[in-house]
């Protein structure tokens, strides 16, 4: 049996990350508090803070659970498509409120609270950048990129774009940009001996 107030089954825990969401979405992040979120989920107080230490970590890992499946880095087989697919998913992840309002709340509440601060770290840098520059190692192996290629800044480049208009500039992201920004960058990732085309125009939209 599960101890008093934690959640008893993963229907429990899915309803908490769940509400997380929807309250986040519907009032933002600062409007949201643990109360609210039992309420919406229909569990006491104390069943949350079994599990979690405050709001930042439960809306953390409802982003997780949200994100998680959508930003797996895919092989195949080449390094230009591997990133047209996984930066173009995470522009349109930025595109979906349910995702960027509480993310964007976490990044903002990570500047007042070190340890968010510390798992945001672990999760954006740590994990996703892994993640690319193993994509990048790849295509410098295959050929495709450049031997003397500076993986930790060609992936500030190919991110910082979609970072930059959701928190900066707050222009149009789609897909289709991200798309753009990754056939643009590679003009200069890639070895003299390939070519690359993502079969995107990048003439087209904005900058």
């Amino acid at each position: 049996m599960s101890p008093a107030g934690r959640p008893k089954s993963e229907t429990a825990r899915r309803a908490v990350l769940s509400a997380a969401l929807d309250l986040v979405a519907e009032k933002g992040y600062q409007a949201v508090t643990i109360e609210g979120i039992a309420e919406r989920a229909g569990v006491a107080k104390t069943t949350i803070y079994r599990s979690w230490p405050g709001k930042a970590a439960v809306v953390m890992d409802a982003v997780l659970v949200e994100s998680d499946p959508r930003l797996a880095f895919p092989d195949t087989g080449s390094a230009a498509e591997d990133l047209r697919l996984q930066v173009s998913r995470v522009a349109e992840l930025f595109t979906d409120p349910s995702f960027a309002k509480p993310f964007v709340g976490l990044l903002a509440a990570s500047q007042h609270d070190e340890a968010l601060a510390g798992a945001l770290q672990e999760w954006l840098i740590t994990s996703r950048r892994a993640g690319a520059s193993e994509v990048l190692r790849r295509g410098v192996e295959r050929g495709e990129l450049r031997p003397d290629l500076d993986i930790p800044i060609a992936i500030d480049a190919l991110y910082g774009a979609l970072y930059y208009r959701l928190l900066v500039s707050h222009e149009p992201l789609s897909p289709e940009y991200g798309q753009r920004v990754v056939a643009e960058l590679f003009t200069g990732l890639q070895s003299p001996r390939n070519s690359f085309s993502t079969g995107a125009s990048t003439s087209a939209g904005t900058t």
